[in-house]
């Protein structure tokens, strides 16, 4: 076996890892040698440890030695003597070394965590005469020693070591195979014994065999099955390693006397290299995870810092950004000419967090106390990955803001790290997904972090889950590659798969639109065994008043500037970029040229006529004009919504050159030879024939769609306006583009006779769910347009921002068949509205209670709140009697006669349909199994008793479970629905425990 370390076969001398390896190879043999002695003369000897490293290897021969001293036997002193003799040399170390690598366990963690030998050759050759010494006392013991072996059960030879008679069996630390192959106890983890093999082919093994198992547990320690914390802790750290370990090494973990030990292969560099490293973990007070340094215990972050070289990461990452915000600088200037810049920080937007179906809203925030809020759930570990949604219009900000929010973080961790001081903050991974359509975030990720040199998609991961790094997804619903989303969630999921319920993902999508579409897609996973995970949506808000004209200010604009705009383009400054568009105007004196009356044509004017001086022939003629170039841009806004993505390859960009000019390109000499200029085209490889082209910022897209549908409104081509609303969810640019193109008219007299009903094929289902949103948005800017309902039904409309009566007069109407996310009431009295087969989620009064009067047709079961003038309600059973106390008519009202369910039996329901509504199975609690995150206000709506009652019902029933799960302090438990929550509410006897539940529920309690 000895045989196996030597490196002479190779025509090269040892190096010191291999010195290493070959002194635990001696040491163990000689522990598990010392051990079966023991054993032979009739004691107990001391249980081995059950992944054993070298530190546990000498501990125990130190305890071996003691009671081989004690045993009168001939092999115990033989033995005895060695072990005695291989720990004075052991004890000896390096005396020529510094002083803190003179202990040979120190030199060997210290050149595992990649540290240089500090004087040459001098102490690998002091190892290799330590290593012979060990070897020789080993062999000195073993001189008058007679080999036997025996034969076992299973054809396994077994062998035993005897001196003048006295018989020593290394079974079942040793054997040999039939075919030869020595096998010496490894290991015994996870239910399964392993052996270093020597002599074939393999290196190790887990033989299967019964008799093997049985053999050893009576001579190993216990197993660590009261510590949970600390499993879970061994399966973080060796999921953790993966990320960092070289893909053709495996950690490999043994037990250590204050913790234990991973032995690894970390790749370095551009992964072309490899470094050894051996390092050691524990939990320390309060089951804080550590790792121990040269300096002592720490906390288990700084481990993963210094595997990922946080200093330098940081700096890339600052590097980085400050390119992509360079680039966008650019691109603003290429497209729309701008030159000045604001001065000062960036002026963020605030945002409005609720829970994802928009509960649980929170007062108005900004954008730093939202990063703030991320930053405590990283350290809280919650046991839910906590998703948050960045929502809002395009142009208001989302990308500056994410980006400003990781660049100014890795800053101030690259200036604690260069001025020597500690940085427990975050990192933000910064990832935008324009120009990657149908990429996987696995791909997306790798190339955000390929500038570090140093980090994959793997070691991200092992760096999010402990609250290290944020992933920051802008347009993440670009990755799917369709605006049909029916697998919403398919592309973030494999990353919520391998979080395991730890860390933070921020993203940013384009349209409200998805996330209706991602709920759905969250109920289905759900079923299948997603992830836990608890969402939040962030909507950020339009600048106010104060906010523009501060921002103007900065920038130079004199006020007597707003004078010039209309009312509606006074609001569209609440659009930063609107603002900064505004700016820019009024600065530069070429724009006086541009004639066009609303602030969005000017804007697209702009665009169009610097593109048109890219496309000159000879003597500096247009090759197209404004009005052919607009067109062609509209049409291709058109097909890249009709082909669900939101870029055009160079065949599609001739097409609608064609089109525009409705005449073919060679009509024109060196047309086709000059569209590649463009801006927004990009070449995807170095090949130009595969170009795609996009346009520089979302509102163009918006606009030019916009453009695209109402010239089909105003020449009268209905079937093809309708066609377009099945092809994506319009935003509200778009909607408020094709009111003010067409008219309030002609959009009515479109869509008056346009009902999308549900079809069977899943396309036609998404079809008819994007025509049925993009109906209800046109319907509600008619409306806040007109300050009135038109005499007509609204049929089959889905109002995913909601429908707001408050300023409209004279309502008189019916909706049918619809479903509304808010409805806000009108505000003077007189009104009717009858509801039919229509859900409504919220109410708000806006007027005064007894107005409810004029409201028909409500279903109270639909609605998650009611606001009043001066209360909210949550509960059913309060927004009933409310609604039936001011005069609204409700169908699914009970009988006034029949008494209410058992308060525990109600709010139970609210329970189960507040988490089917956030798509949520799992709540985490305290030890006394209250809501650990106090923000769940949904759970104290019936006291903290009911909701403890029904945690205990739901367990008690067998339809949730409560799991432990590792998190440092407090203990914390999370409970599982181990079935939908709407399965429990239905009750129809299709789900075991059900009926039991609601029966213990009725009942006294317990």
């Amino acid at each position: 076996m000895e045989t196996s370390y030597s490196p002479l076969s190779a025509g090269r001398p040892r190096s010191i890892h291999e010195g290493f390896s070959v002194l635990d190879f001696e040491l163990r043999f000689l522990a598990l040698l010392a051990a079966a002695t023991v054993r032979a003369a009739g004691r107990a000897p001391a249980l081995v440890g059950r992944s054993p490293g070298l530190g546990e290897w000498t501990a125990y021969l130190r305890r071996v030695g003691q009671q081989l001293d004690e045993c009168p036997t001939v092999p115990a002193g033989r033995v005895g003597r060695a072990v005695t003799k291989v720990l004075d040399l052991y004890d000896q170390g390096f005396p020529g070394a510094p002083r803190e690598l003179r202990d040979l366990k120190r030199l060997r963690d210290h050149i595992s965590h990649g540290g240089p030998l500090p004087s040459g050759e001098d102490e690998l050759a002091t190892l290799d005469h330590l290593v012979q010494a060990i070897a020789d006392a080993v062999t000195e013991s073993l001189d008058e020693a007679e080999l036997s072996v025996e034969e076992g059960e299973s054809g396994d030879q077994r062998p035993s070591f005897v001196w003048d008679g006295d018989k020593v069996s290394l079974w079942p630390f040793l054997f040999m195979k039939p075919s030869g192959v020595w096998h010496l106890f490894s290991k015994f983890a996870r239910a399964q014994p392993s052996f270093l093999c020597f002599g074939g082919a393999s290196v190790s093994s887990s033989p299967s065999d019964e008799a093997i198992r049985a053999a050893l547990h009576p001579l190993l320690k216990a197993k660590k099955a009261d510590n949970g914390t600390l499993v879970y802790f061994i399966k973080d750290v060796e999921e953790d390693l993966r990320g960092f370990a070289d893909d053709d090494s495996e950690p490999v973990y043994a037990d250590h006397e204050q913790g234990f030990e991973y032995y690894w292969d970390k790749a370095t560099g551009e992964g072309t290299g490899t470094q050894p490293r051996r390092d050691y973990f524990r939990l320390g007070p309060d089951n804080a995870r550590q790792w121990r340094a040269e300096s002592g215990w720490v906390p288990y972050s700084n481990y993963l810092r210094s595997l990922a070289n946080w200093q330098v990461v940081a700096t890339r990452l600052r590097q980085k950004l400050e390119q992509m915000e360079s680039k966008v600088v650019a691109e603003e200037h290429d497209t729309l000419g701008w030159v000045h810049r604001e001065h000062g920080t960036t002026r963020m937007s605030k945002v409005v967090v609720s829970d994802i179906d928009g509960s649980q809203t929170e007062p108005a925030c900004t954008f730093a106390e939202l990063i703030d809020g991320i930053d405590q759930d990283l350290q809280s570990n919650r046991g839910q990955t906590q998703v948050v949604f960045i929502n809002g219009e395009a142009g208001i900000g989302k990308t500056r803001a994410m980006l400003d929010a990781a660049k100014t973080r890795a800053q101030e961790v690259e200036r604690a790290m260069l001025a020597g001081e500690p940085s427990n903050q975050a990192l933000f991974l910064y990832v935008r997904s324009t120009g990657q359509v149908l990429d996987s975030l696995r791909t997306v990720v790798d190339s955000a972090v390929a500038s570090t040199r140093n980090l994959t998609d793997r070691g991200v991961k092992a760096l999010c889950r402990n609250g290290l790094m944020t992933l920051l997804i802008d347009g993440f619903d670009e990755l799917l590659g369709g605006v049909g989303y029916s697998d919403a969630i398919g592309s973030l999921r494999p990353w919520l798969d391998e979080l395991g319920g730890r860390g933070v993902v921020v993203v940013s999508a384009r349209s409200s639109y998805y996330m209706g579409q991602y709920r759905s897609s969250v109920e289905r996973a759900n079923e299948q065994g997603l992830p836990f995970v608890r969402h939040r949506v962030a909507a950020v808000q339009r600048w106010s008043p104060e906010d523009i004209e501060a921002f103007l200010d900065e920038y130079g604009v004199p006020r007597e500037s707003l004078g010039q705009l209309s009312e509606y383009d006074r609001q569209l400054l609440g659009l930063p970029f609107f603002a900064h568009a505004f700016a820019e105007m009024t600065l530069n004196p070429n724009d006086g040229e541009i004639k066009s009356n609303t602030l969005a044509d000017r804007l697209l004017d702009k665009y169009v006529a610097r593109e048109e001086g890219k496309l000159t022939g000879q003597g500096d003629t247009a090759l197209m004009n404004r009005a052919e170039l607009r067109r062609m841009f509209e049409y291709v806004a058109e097909f890249m919504a009709s082909h669900e993505e939101r870029e055009a390859d160079i065949n599609e960009l001739q097409d609608a050159a064609e089109y525009a000019m409705d005449s073919e390109l060679s009509s024109r000499r060196h047309l086709k030879q000059r569209l590649p200029v463009l801006c927004g085209l990009a070449a995807a490889s170095d090949d130009a024939s595969v170009s795609r082209f996009r346009f520089q910022h979302e509102l163009f897209f918006d606009q030019f769609l916009a453009g695209a549908a109402s010239r089909y409104l105003l020449d009268g081509h209905l079937s093809l306006f309708q066609a377009m609303l099945k092809q994506s969810p319009w935003r509200s640019a778009t909607v408020t583009g094709v009111v003010a193109a067409a008219g309030e008219e002609r959009v009515v007299q479109a869509i008056t006779n346009f009902a999308p009903q549900l079809q069977n094929s899943e396309k036609q289902q998404i079809e008819s769910t994007v025509a049925a949103t993009n109906l209800g948005a046109l319907w509600a800017a008619v409306i806040k347009d007109a300050g009135r309902i038109p005499g007509t039904d609204v049929l089959n409309a889905v109002f995913t921002d909601g429908l707001d009566l408050s300023q409209v007069q004279g309502v008189n109407t019916r909706i049918i068949g619809c479903e509304v996310d808010g409805l806000v009431l009108p505000a003077v009295g007189g009104w009717s509205l009858t509801l039919r087969n229509t859900v409504v989620k919220k109410i708000r009064v806006s007027g005064a209670p007894s107005d409810l009067a004029g409201l028909r047709g409500v279903r109270h079961s639909d609605l998650v709140e009611l606001l009043l003038p001066n209360e909210l309600l949550y509960r059913k059973e309060h927004i009933l009697e409310a609604l039936q106390r001011y005069g609204a008519e409700v169908v699914d009202a009970v009988d006034k006669h029949d008494d209410l369910p058992p308060t525990e039996v109600l709010a139970a329901r609210h329970y189960l349909t507040t988490m089917a509504r956030r798509v949520e199975k799992s709540v985490i609690l305290r030890s006394d199994h209250q809501p650990e995150d106090n923000r769940l206000k949904w759970t104290q709506e019936y006291g903290p008793d009911a909701w403890k009652r029904f945690v205990s019902e739901l367990v008690a029933s067998g339809l949730a479970g409560n799991e432990n799960f590792s998190a440092s302090g407090e203990r914390k438990i999370r409970l599982r629905l181990k079935c939908s929550p709407a399965a429990i509410l239905a009750n129809d006897g299709t789900r075991v425990g059900t009926q039991e539940f609601w029966n213990r529920l009725e009942g006294a309690p317990n």
